[in-house]
């Protein structure tokens, strides 16, 4: 097995990144039943919806517009994106605590 992994620290949290060179992968890369079990979505707190989604399309993320949610009376909007492997990930916009 040949593996490649890159881990993201920041304010104590960390993300850890892997990439199967040898056997590689599998899947089709189409995003997971969200009923499925395991992981089917990360969610993350972003301070502007619009500018998150402007910033991630203009770097050929897709985004997920039929997932796209406006809450007024919690004052909150989501939608989800899906990275290359077809992970969603949930973006969340709140107004401030």
């Amino acid at each position: 097995m040949r593996l490649h992994a890159i881990y993201l620290r920041r304010d104590g949290v960390v993300i850890e990144l892997l990439h199967y060179e040898r056997p590689g992968t599998v899947g089709d890369g189409s995003p997971r039943a969200m009923n499925a079990l395991g992981l089917t979505h990360l969610s993350l707190r972003v301070p502007d919806l619009a500018a998150a989604i402007e910033a991630l399309e203009s770097r050929g993320a897709k985004v997920l517009r039929d997932t796209h949610i406006h809450n007024r009376q919690l004052g909150a909007r989501a939608v989800f994106v899906t990275d290359p492997d077809g992970t969603r990930i949930e973006l969340v916009e709140t107004r401030a605590a």
